[in-house]
């Protein structure tokens, strides 16, 4: 079931991309989203490193050009991921704030490794805004994904 969320994430982040536009106020990152929420659900945490390389590696193939770079970022993601649930519980305000720092984490990483390769110069007001355009769409998104994600969690009383 775990693979079948991130699938179908994956997919309509790409459906969703087509829609809005590249400097539109909604900018969603449903992959990342996605896997905050199903964090709780892995019982080891290799396995979930593992699923967050594999997905990665599908974002790099096929979002961006670059090959490995989404990779190594979701990894990243995912062990602050697993710091954070150390300290905060399982419920709706704390995976909240969980997808807060990481968007805010995930933009200015990426949007800082692009300043270092001259891809685009540094404008503190662009990461601003490209941080609260990631928030709106993908807070909306997080309470959608994690009532269904404990919704199905009550109704076969196991993890996935």
């Amino acid at each position: 079931m775990k693979i079948f969320i991130l699938i179908v994430s994956f997919l309509l982040e790409g459906v969703v991309s087509n829609f809005v536009p590249v400097n539109g106020f909604f900018a969603p990152l449903f992959t990342l989203i996605t896997l905050i929420v199903i964090y709780p659900l892995f019982d080891e945490n290799s396995n979930y490193y593992k699923y967050a390389f594999i997905t990665g590696l599908a974002y790099d193939l096929f979002y961006t050009d670059t090959i490995i770079f989404h990779a190594i970022v979701f990894c990243f993601m995912a062990f602050l991921i697993t710091r954070m649930n150390l300290v905060l519980t399982d419920n709706y305000i704390n995976v909240l704030i969980i997808i807060a720092i990481c968007i805010l984490i995930y933009r200015c990483f990426t949007y800082c490794l692009l300043v270092l390769v001259s891809s685009i110069t540094f404008d503190i007001i662009a990461l601003i805004l490209s941080v609260l355009k990631s928030l709106l769409l993908n807070l909306i998104y997080s309470a959608i994904i994690f009532f269904v994600v404990k919704k199905i969690q009550k109704k076969y009383k196991y993890k996935f």
